[in-house]
């Protein structure tokens, strides 16, 4: 008999148990749950808050970091000049100084639909982030600029995401918001009413800028510039 009571008390205490037991394992499930939402939410506002600076000519991209000979290896050519051919070896080009930019100009080419290069909108400036002088091959993109109201090239240009082909001022720093990037609302106001040229917004460590021609209206530069 003493037993049997024995036996009847364990039950009941486990049966007490139970419940804890249930709510224990519920505050950990929930407790999982919301450290796997707060690591994806996370990584994706994260990837939704920074905008590459690249550019995509005929579908191939070029991109900030890339090394020069990166550039060549995707089948593009560059000039000093934009009414050049397209150098696909520059042995003659210059190395460049450790942990230095240069202020040069590189003008981009890529193949044409009949196999010649031709100057693709977009112009290049590198750095060397190392300390020891590095070959111009070796060397890095620190900017990408492209002038939208270009007229004289076939290649198809889509800049940090963007189709700037035929956007007013007004509809391209709408566009580059809508990617990301902020602006100063006292610049951008100012931008906006003609009162400055030249308007810059940001991104994590990437500048981009907006400028506009004479007229005040026609998009003629967008640039997305790495801070080295």
């Amino acid at each position: 008999m003493e037993q049997e009571n024995v036996q009847v008390q364990e039950a009941v205490q486990e049966q007490a148990q139970e419940p804890k037991k249930k709510k224990k394992n519920l505050g950990f499930d929930i407790f999982l749950v919301l450290l796997i939402l707060g690591i994806v939410g996370g990584t994706f506002l994260y990837s939704r808050g920074l905008v590459k600076s690249e550019a995509t000519v005929n579908g191939v991209e070029v991109s900030a970091n890339m090394t020069v000979q990166e550039v060549l290896d995707a089948g593009f050519a560059i000039d000093t000049s934009m009414s050049g051919r397209g150098d696909t070896d520059v042995k003659g080009y210059a190395d460049i100084p450790g942990e230095s930019y240069t202020s040069t100009f590189y003008y981009l080419f890529a193949k044409d639909a009949y196999g010649y290069y031709e100057y693709a909108n977009i112009i290049i400036q590198l750095y060397n982030p190392d300390v020891n002088s590095a070959d111009f091959k070796d060397c890095k993109i620190y900017s990408l600029q492209y002038d939208p109201s270009y007229n004289f090239s076939s290649a198809e240009i889509i800049f940090v995401g963007v189709d700037f082909k035929g956007m007013n001022k007004e509809e391209a720093v709408a566009a580059m918001e809508e990617i990301g990037i902020k602006f100063d609302a006292d610049d951008k106001a100012e931008f906006m009413n003609g009162e400055i040229g030249i308007l810059i917004g940001k991104s994590g460590e990437t500048s981009f800028y907006i400028e506009t021609d004479y007229d005040g209206k026609t998009v003629n530069k967008v640039e997305a510039r790495l801070n080295v």
